[in-house]
């Protein structure tokens, strides 16, 4: 064989060699991304939850609807209390943290402390919604292309809209914190503070 030969062949089994080394490469980077489609966090989806310690985020301001019997998104609000000047529910919108990760809302635990005072929350699939109940009340996409499905799992790229009757009314400057907690997840911790002034409908934001 040739001098020439030799070098070609040489060439030829270099480029085997590396495309062999980038589909392994990539079969092992799928595997450690790839969370398996199960409500527990694995591989980089893991490592993400711990960072932020958090499985679900929030996604945009909670919105505080005056103590007062209303309906929302086809849900009979009827707090326990009516007050136009208290807050009597909340709507909250949430979504995985990262990646594929798929959590089921049917074993998702919802509460709402305030004072020295924790309330584990009702969750319901049907109105009307009384004092400490929950329920989805709208589920979207917000990637491209992409539309939420019509169950009650939340994937990557959904949003899930939740609305609550809370147990009692919050009044203007009382503080609050709304657990939200997967299953196999690292618990939601939502800490706000009732504006001055309450409104039909507010923006609950600090």
């Amino acid at each position: 064989m040739t001098k020439r030969s030799q070098d070609d062949a040489i060439t030829v089994l270099s480029v085997i060699l590396i495309i062999l080394a980038g589909v392994a490469g990539t079969i092992v980077l799928i595997h450690i991304i790839a969370p398996h489609h199960t409500g527990t966090p694995h591989g980089l989806v893991a490592m993400a939850v711990r960072e932020s310690g958090d499985s679900v985020r929030l996604a945009g301001d909670l919105v505080g609807y005056s103590s007062i019997p209303r309906t929302v998104s086809g849900f009979d609000i009827r707090p326990r209390k009516t007050d136009e000047h208290a807050i009597g529910a909340i709507q909250v919108s949430i979504s995985p943290i990262i990646g594929d990760m798929a959590i089921d809302m049917d074993y998702t635990r919802i509460s709402i402390i305030s004072g020295t005072t924790e309330t584990h929350l009702t969750r319901k699939k049907a109105s009307p919604l009384n004092p400490g109940d929950w329920a989805i009340i709208s589920r979207y996409g917000y990637l491209p292309f992409r539309s939420a499905n019509d169950d009650d799992i939340l994937h990557a790229g959904e949003a899930f809209d939740l609305l609550i009757t809370l147990p009692e009314p919050l009044y203007p400057g009382e503080r609050f914190t709304l657990v939200i907690a997967p299953a196999g997840g690292m618990p939601l911790r939502i800490t706000k503070t009732v504006r001055e002034r309450v409104t039909a409908v507010t923006t609950i934001s600090n």
